[in-house]
Order: structure tokens, then sequence, then C-alpha cells
């Protein structure tokens, strides 16, 4: 007989160098972009007696890998309309998901939204 094998095996984690510079990046994105950041990955902070949910430096929380979080992005006119023709009518995320070997390698990037083919090219 076989041995039995789970379909849904655990995602590699990154060592600590790199998990470092990961954590470091995403608490720097979240600073330059705090109302447009998520996080999309589960976190749990280290001490929740003095938990902030908006602190997401690495010596408070501790993160599941692979570390992914989405940026709304906006016009940086405030002149510039969301129903505009320059900017689509309904909200667009940028998505990134940090591979374990980040910063060595490319992180995946995508774009979240949803709008249909029209909506998206007015």
């Amino acid at each position: 007989a076989r041995p039995m094998t789970s379909a849904l095996a655990a995602p590699p984690i990154p060592d600590e160098e790199h998990a470092q510079a990961q954590i470091d990046e995403l608490a720097a994105i979240q600073q330059i972009f705090p109302s447009e950041f998520r996080l999309l990955s589960n976190s749990e902070p280290r001490n929740p007696n003095e938990y902030d949910p908006d602190d997401y430096f690495g010596e408070n929380r501790r993160y599941d890998h692979p570390i992914e979080y989405s940026v709304l992005l906006q016009p940086q006119d405030d002149t510039v309309e969301p129903m505009d023709e320059l900017w689509p009518p309904k909200n667009i995320s940028l998505c990134v998901r940090y591979p374990p070997e980040y910063p060595d390698v490319l992180p995946t990037v995508s774009l979240a939204h949803d709008m249909n083919y029209f909506e998206f090219s007015e």
C-alpha cells in the first residue's frame, strides 16, 4: 500500500534573512500607502495585549508565508475623478506575493478588479 500524501503541501518558508527582508519591505509599503494598503496573508500579533492593527513591523507580528498584500491604485492628481476618461470606473489594486527567495527573485504581481471587459476598456 502506498502512503497517503496530502494534496495540499505546506508552502515553502523563506529563510530568516529573506523573511526579514520581506517583512521590512511590507512595513515600508504600508507606511508609504497607509490607507491604500491591505494585508492579504495571515498574521498575528506577537503580544495581543499591545496589538496595533496598523503596525506591520516584524518584531510586532508573526506572518504566514507567502506574504501577500494589495495596494489600491488611485490617481495621483486630486483633480482626476474616478469616472474621468483617464481612470477606470471601479477600484483596481496592485497585488503582490513574495516567493520564499524574494528579494533575490521577482515577486508575483497582478492587478485585481471586479470590472468586466467593457468597463475596464472604457
